[in-house]
């Protein structure tokens, strides 16, 4: 069964370790990603805040486009890419922020838009070193309740 994506979807990596209070239910939805079930920015904002953490927003979008057979295939595909490009920049979140499709002659045109966010501690946004450190770093704890 394919998963409906739309603007607003939030994805938190799997193995991101966080307090009790934003742990949030989701779904796997690709290689180590989770997608969360009817929360919005905001909320995970509001949460983040009220346990003393921060839930930064990048403000360059990141896009993607393919063209592909079908709708949902094309839109996965896009999705699945812009998630590989946040685990390189070593955010642990991204937001959709747009979704456009176009069908021309059987072929399925989808560009999407999305935003790497960052859940932390700290309240500053780490350096991609740093951040890449703190994700080596959460694998290798043991017993660890992650999300």
């Amino acid at each position: 069964m394919e998963i409906a994506l739309q603007n607003g979807c939030i994805f938190v990596m799997e193995g991101t370790l966080l307090p009790p209070a934003l742990r949030f239910e989701g779904q796997s939805y690709s290689d180590g990603w989770r997608l969360l079930k009817s929360v919005k920015s905001d909320e995970v904002d509001l949460r983040a805040r009220n346990c003393g953490w921060n839930y930064f927003f990048v403000g360059n979008a990141m896009r993607r486009t393919v063209v592909g057979f079908g709708r949902p295939w094309s839109l996965r595909r896009a999705t699945e890419q812009l998630l590989a490009e946040t685990r390189r920049n070593a955010f642990n979140s991204m937001e959709l922020t747009g979704i456009k499709t176009r069908q021309f002659f059987g072929l399925h045109w989808v560009r999407v838009a999305a935003h790497s966010r960052s859940l932390q501690k700290s309240c500053h946004l780490k350096d991609i070193s740093a951040r890449r450190r703190d994700a080596a770093m959460t694998q290798r704890i043991p017993s660890v309740e992650r999300i």
